[in-house]
């Protein structure tokens, strides 16, 4: 446990910075591949690189992604799962936003890498839902929360 902990930080740190970098390809590697096998490699890094051309056009800006902490890892559905806590600040056009969040993780034993879904997707997102069809767990997951608004 205490490595695959030590794997899940590793890799949420990689997407957290990927995140702030507008590191497509890197963002990518993290992706579940149930996700980009129904969606696309190809289609995928263009919905990626589309969102953060949004973003910048409408002057918003992830600052910076802290990953808090790894929690609760387990084993279900022969595959071990966790949940990866993180603090997110973003400025939109101006004024600061922070949020708490968490990303639901995924790990692939052959690759020894975590792969990871904003959690709040697999809650509310009807794409990421059809994708997941049936999914279930025991891990608590707790909403988005805005927690500062400056």
């Amino acid at each position: 446990m205490s490595k695959l902990e030590k794997l899940a930080l590793r890799d949420a740190k990689i997407v957290s910075e990927a995140s702030v970098k507008k590191d497509v390809n890197t963002l990518l590697l993290h992706t579940h591949p149930k996700i980009s096998k129904k969606i696309g490699n190809q289609q995928l890094k263009q919905d990626l690189e589309d969102t953060f051309r949004t973003m910048s056009a409408q002057k918003i800006k992830i600052v910076s992604s802290q990953v808090d902490e790894v929690t609760d890892i387990r084993k279900e559905k022969k595959e071990y799962r966790c949940l990866v806590k993180n603090t997110i600040e973003m400025d939109y056009n101006g004024r600061t936003v922070i949020f708490k969040s968490s990303l639901f993780g995924f790990f692939n034993k052959k690759k020894e890498k975590w792969y990871f879904i904003d959690a709040n997707k697999l809650l509310d997102d009807e794409d990421t839902k059809k994708v997941f069809r049936n999914f279930n767990t025991d891990i608590e997951i707790p909403k988005d929360e805005q927690i500062a608004d400056f």
